[in-house]
C-alpha cells in the first residue's frame, strides 16, 4: 500500500499543472493564457473578442490575440504601466502592433457550423482590399498569397469548436485549420492584412479590437 501511495504521489508531482485560461465573455470559449504556436514558441494571451454577423449578431467565432511576451515587452515598453482602458483607446498602440515587429498569433474557435467555402469567402472579402492597401505600403505579392491562403479552407465544414490558428513571425504566416498545419506563406502583406482585420482602423469588430488588448497590461508587466 505504501509503495502504491508513493507511486501515486510521484506521478501527481510529475504531472504538469493545468494551464490557466480566460473565457471570452459572450461565448464562454476558453483561451489559455499561454499557448505553444509555430515552432513550439510560447506566446501570451493579450485578449479575446467575438466575431458576429448579421443584424441579429449571430456569433460566428471567438478570437484571441497572442503575442511573444519578450518581443512585446521590448517593442511596447512605452505602453507599460498603463491600464487596459487607456490602451484600448490609444490608436498608436494598434499602429505599433501592426508593425508586426515581434511574433503574434490569432486563435479562432468556431461557435457555429460554417462551411469551408463560407469561411474562405469571408476571409477573402476582408483580406483582399487590405492586401491591395498593403501594396501601397510597399508590401507586394499579397493577392497571390491570398489565393494560396484561401485554399487552406478546402474542408467541407468547420463545426462549432473547430480551432484555427494563424501566426505571423518575421513576415511569414503559419496556419493551422482544424488542427491541420498548412504550408507557411512568406508574405508580409498577407500577415499585415490578417491582423489589420482585427486591429486596424476598420476592424471586423470594434468592441473586439478593444477587448483583444484587455490583458496586454499583464503581459507587459510580467517578468
Amino acid at each position: 500500500m505504501r509503495s502504491m501511495l508513493m507511486l501515486f504521489t510521484a506521478a501527481a508531482l510529475a504531472a504538469p499543472a493545468a494551464a490557466q485560461s480566460v473565457n471570452e465573455p459572450s461565448s464562454g470559449v476558453a483561451f489559455p493564457t499561454t499557448m505553444a504556436v509555430a515552432n513550439g514558441a510560447q506566446q501570451s494571451l493579450a485578449g479575446t473578442g467575438i466575431r458576429t454577423r448579421t443584424m441579429l449578431n449571430v456569433k460566428v467565432y471567438a478570437f484571441g490575440l497572442y503575442v511573444d511576451p519578450t518581443g512585446a515587452r521590448a517593442a511596447l515598453s512605452a505602453y507599460a504601466g498603463r491600464d487596459a482602458a487607456a490602451l484600448a483607446n490609444d490608436a498608436t498602440l494598434y499602429e505599433a502592433l501592426l508593425r508586426l515587429s515581434f511574433p503574434m498569433s490569432m486563435r479562432l474557435v468556431m461557435t457555429r457550423n460554417v462551411s469551408g467555402e463560407q469561411m474562405a469567402e469571408a476571409f477573402d472579402g476582408a483580406l483582399r482590399p487590405r492586401v491591395v492597401a498593403a501594396a501601397g505600403r510597399g508590401m507586394a505579392g499579397g493577392e497571390a498569397a491570398l489565393t494560396t491562403f484561401r485554399g487552406y479552407f478546402s474542408v467541407e465544414q468547420l463545426t462549432s469548436g473547430t480551432e484555427l490558428l494563424f501566426t505571423c513571425d518575421n513576415g511569414t504566416l503559419h496556419s493551422q485549420v482544424a488542427s491541420q498545419p498548412k504550408a507557411p506563406i512568406g508574405n508580409p502583406a498577407l500577415c499585415w492584412a490578417l491582423f489589420d482585420v482585427y486591429l486596424g482602423r476598420e476592424p471586423i469588430s470594434s468592441n473586439g479590437k478593444k477587448s483583444a488588448v484587455g490583458r496586454l497590461p499583464e503581459v507587459l508587466a510580467a517578468r
